[in-house]
């Protein structure tokens, strides 16, 4: 039987289960159906369903997003919906590794409800870049009833060095596509916390079913039978590294099969529990299982964000078939930095066989540094590339003809940043294997997107791994591996030994070969060396705005609806340079810097947006104009002690912040007089009089503590006491203060409970000082910080307004009825 037929097969098994989820059923585990209307009256309203599905869960909830797409082979698109329970915004993207690093990223937001804006990311996670060219196409957007709904179309492969092709996933042995998602419910793309999502699927040819669990199922109906390597509630160590090696031989294992079974295929069975603890492991068939057993070919290898693999229905990995290949062994590398005692452990794999033999026999054939012989070597800090060379003569030598490889995996540890590794035929690399954005948090060991191809005798090797600030090499997560491992068919052997083309001279008959790596390394003085495709600039290599389609069997909207061009013209702020302080901290953005926000702006920010409109009122900090008079904020200097003093309700804002901000405002601005009231606190000498605000003069007579009522930012009757002495008693706060002495001294001769545990203090009858209505005061954005429109439970025989003005431009009021 043909290939081509047997992935026809495939497909058509696979397929035939597409629809058997109903997509109406999604998101019933945490919404009813009057809260689902949104989303099934979209459905409904389809003109065509799209044929595929699937939906894509959070990590820690029943929530998620539904996801369908329709392949258009003619034409070579891709057509995608994304629908979540948000009304803001919503990102959907195809990742390199599995998360948000080297992804390609189409990104809607409700500000902007005409446009979907193409983006990537290459290393830093906080904000998407926009591509130069705009691939993605917006078909249809929803936004209404608590529900956002984008549909979508792009090239498959859009030529784009800032996009991530759509290559045919079909096969099982081959990389799936690792699609990402994340939304909210702000105008503007934001921190999504807990509203992402992932999840490996097979755009062409499955939807219902995740990479996991089509895997299962298909291994489920081809073979014969499966058996399980585990070691069952294995106490994990409270180490930082730990090796776990356990074996089986095959009259152990109780398979009832006397004359050897073949492989065909893998799935890793991990205890979720303590499946952060998991580094790799890798499996090999052996002789026995002694400790010193040789020759051990590897069969399996294994790292986060792997879902296991199956091998076409001609090809297997034959096992106890002769005495070289008795007992499996696996061996787990355990990474538990913090050091956790009392974790059980019941994590392996699972191996589904068949009883014939194949036709063809799988191998894997390692390059780089397999057997480790860097270990211990140190690593330069900076960046630096390490390049290992397998000559043509070894795969020449070791006999037979072409194979084929079914698919390749990239294996670094924490400080890798880049690996690639190239088949050069003669002086030419005719096949280049590649993770630009190596990404260790998501996949320890990356399984190449890509399909199938041949290998030649002659054909040489060449596999670099790049690193940032590692320190040496050796088996520990932060220490550093440069592996390859590629799955091929016909397997390759030499004197009873697999096929393989280590660093260092090891084995005499290896050198013999010819298959011995040789290294080269260098440090590099800049990430431009690291030499990656992905995110590089360049023109746009095709149209990137498709041609409405004709016909369209999957959009609700006139096929005639053409999407509107993007302006790229990038957030203009700063223009004239940074002429503050670049690492001044901006107040109230977690931890930005003004060089680092101006250069997000200026490369990721869309001119005419709400967010670059945000970061232009950064300006005056950043890039203050030249001032004839600054705002003469605490001129005498800051108190001792209170250049850390964080103002109350100032997103952060310290007395040190506002010196700085101080200086770039003019003297007579609002702002300045905005800033000046926080002198109060950061510098109460400036205010300092012979007449000083009185507040409670024989003292707080109830609880310090004591919150007063609907304070919103918690204002105690201590704190009070504590700022009225740096008042003036003309200020204009100080009766605005002393408005609160029926709560926080009230007379004795009413009271009955000086320390209220909850709730308003006894009052007097006697009604406080009216100082009239509190103002609207709102903060800059134009939101209530407080209305008292919630106060009416308390006692009606008072009324009060207090005014506290702490930093500028936030004014917080408690008002009390």
């Amino acid at each position: 039987m043909t290939l081509f037929l047997l992935l026809l097969i495939a497909t058509l098994t696979v397929a035939s289960h597409a629809n058997a989820i109903d997509p109406a059923t999604y998101f019933d585990n945490i919404l009813t159906p009057s809260e689902k209307e949104g989303y099934t009256s979209w459905l409904s309203s389809l003109p065509a369903p799209y044929p595929m599905h699937t939906f894509m869960p959070t990590e820690n909830s029943d929530d998620g997003a539904a996801v369908f797409w329709n392949l258009d082979e003619e034409n070579k698109e891709v057509h995608l919906a994304i629908a979540v329970h948000a009304e803001g915004w919503v990102g959907l993207g195809v990742a390199e590794a599995g998360g948000m690093i080297g992804s390609d990223i189409a990104l809607f937001e409700s500000s902007s409800p005409e446009e979907v804006i193409d983006s990537y990311v290459i290393e830093d996670r906080s904000r998407p870049l926009v591509d130069a060219c705009q691939d993605w196409n917006l078909t249809d957007a929803t936004v209404q009833d608590g529900w956002m709904i984008v549909e979508l179309r792009r090239l498959l492969d859009t030529q784009d060095s800032q996009d991530h092709p759509i290559m045919n996933d079909v096969e099982l042995w081959s990389a799936p596509t690792r699609l990402i998602a994340a939304w909210g419910d702000g105008e503007m793309a934001s921190y999504h916390g807990n509203s992402k999502a992932r999840l490996s699927v097979r755009l062409f040819a499955n939807s219902a079913l995740s990479e996991s669990a089509a895997l299962e199922k298909s291994l489920d109906e081809e073979s014969d039978g499966y058996f399980e390597m585990q070691e069952d509630n294995y106490v994990i160590p409270a180490n930082e590294t730990t090796y776990l090696d356990f074996c089986k031989t095959f009259d152990e294992l109780d398979i009832d099969q006397s004359g050897g079974i073949s492989m065909i295929g893998a799935i890793p069975v991990i205890t979720e529990e303590t499946r952060r603890f998991i580094h790799h492991f890798t499996v090999y068939i052996a002789p026995s299982c002694g400790p010193f057993e040789f020759p051990k070919s590897m069969i399996y290898v294994w790292a986060p964000g792997d879902s296991g693999f199956a091998l076409p229905s001609n090809v297997g990995f034959p096992m106890f078939h002769n005495t070289n290949a008795q007992a499996i062994n696996v061996q787990i590398h355990y990474n538990n930095p913090s050091e956790e005692a009392g974790m059980l452990d019941s994590s392996g794999v699972r191996f589904y066989y068949v009883n014939e033999e194949r036709d063809e026999m799988a191998a894997i054939l390692e390059l780089g540094d397999p057997l480790l012989l860097l270990a211990s070597d140190p690593i330069n800090s900076g960046l630096t590339k390490y390049q290992f060379t397998c000559p043509g003569e070894c795969s020449a030598n070791v006999g037979g003809g072409s194979v084929t490889v079914l698919n390749e995996f990239l294996h670094m540890h924490q400080s890798g940043v880049r690996m690639t590794n190239e088949v050069v035929r003669g002086e030419e690399v005719v096949h280049t294997s590649s993770v630009d954005v190596y990404d260790f948090d998501q996949q320890g060991g990356f399984r190449v997107p890509q399909e199938s191809f041949e290998l030649r005798p002659g054909d040489g090797f060449r596999t670099t791994c790049y690193y940032r600030d590692g320190d040496k090499f050796g088996l520990d997560s932060d220490e550093e591996m440069c592996i390859a491992f590629i799955m091929y068919y016909p397997a390759k052997e030499r004197i009873g030994n697999p096929w393989m083309c280590p660093y260092g001279d090891v084995f005499d008959f290896l050198g013999a070969l010819g298959c011995e790596q040789e290294l080269e390394f260098s440090d590099l003085d800049s990430v431009d060396e690291l030499e990656r495709a992905f995110g590089t600039s360049n023109e746009c290599a095709v149209d990137s705005l498709l041609p409405s389609p004709t016909s369209s069997p999957i959009t609700n909207q006139p096929t005639n609806s053409a999407r509107p061009s993007i302006d790229l013209q990038l957030c203009i702020v700063c223009s004239d340079g940074i002429t503050a302080d670049p690492d001044s901290f901006i107040p109230g953005a977690e931890g930005e810097t003004c060089a680092s926000l101006i250069s997000a702006a200026k490369t990721t920010m869309l001119e005419g947006t709400p967010l670059c409109e945000y970061v232009k009122g950064i300006e005056p900090l950043c890039c203050p104009a030249p001032v004839d008079s600054s705002c003469n904020f605490c001129p005498s200097g800051l108190s001792a002690g209170n250049a850390l003093l964080e103002v109350p309700d100032s997103d952060g804002l310290t007395c040190g912040d506002l010196v700085v901000y101080a200086a770039a405002v003019e003297n007579e601005s609002e702002t300045c007089s905005d800033i000046m009231m926080a002198e109060v606190l950061c510098c109460p000498e400036e205010n300092a009089s012979t007449m000083t605000c009185s507040f409670c003069e024989n003292g707080v007579t109830v609880d310090p503590e004591y919150v007063i009522p609907f304070a919103p930012n918690g204002e105690t009757c201590g704190y009070l006491n504590e700022i009225a002495p740096a008042l003036e008693a003309d200020s204009e706060f100080c009766p605005q203060i002393q408005a609160a002495e029926p709560v926080c001294c009230p007379p004795t001769e009413v009271i009955e409970d000086t320390t209220p545990p909850t709730g308003s203090p006894k009052l007097s009858s006697t009604p406080s000082p009216t100082l009239g209505p509190a103002p609207n005061i709102t903060s800059p954005g134009g939101v209530d910080i407080f209305d008292g429109s919630s106060v009416g439970a308390v006692t009606n025989d008072m009324q009060f307004t207090l005014i506290l003005i702490f930093a500028p431009l936030v004014y917080a009021t408690i008002t009390l009825l």
